[in-house]
């Protein structure tokens, strides 16, 4: 179960983009502790024709601090052009 999990649409003129923020489990079994490890990830996709291309990803960017993955994810809804390029 995630603890964080924010998905917004996001319209700019004629287009559309997903906002996507949740916590994941970092999975690389040769680091000690990995298993019990958060980390949040937030992430924009275009939705062309009603599809969101995950395939192609607009912007990426992973966090430590739940925080800061949250206050991020509202600024890229407030001003999306200071993150992705429409």
């Amino acid at each position: 179960m995630r603890d964080l999990e924010l998905k917004n649409i996001l319209k700019i003129g004629a287009k559309e983009f997903l906002v996507s923020t949740i916590s994941m489990h970092v999975r690389h079994s040769f680091f000690d502790g990995d298993n019990a490890k958060i980390v949040y990830e937030t992430m924009v996709f275009e939705i062309v024709d009603g599809d969101v291309a995950y395939h192609k990803t607009i912007f990426n960017e992973r966090y430590n601090m739940k925080e800061e993955a949250i206050a991020e994810h509202g600024a890229i809804l407030k001003n999306p052009e200071a993150f992705f390029i429409v």
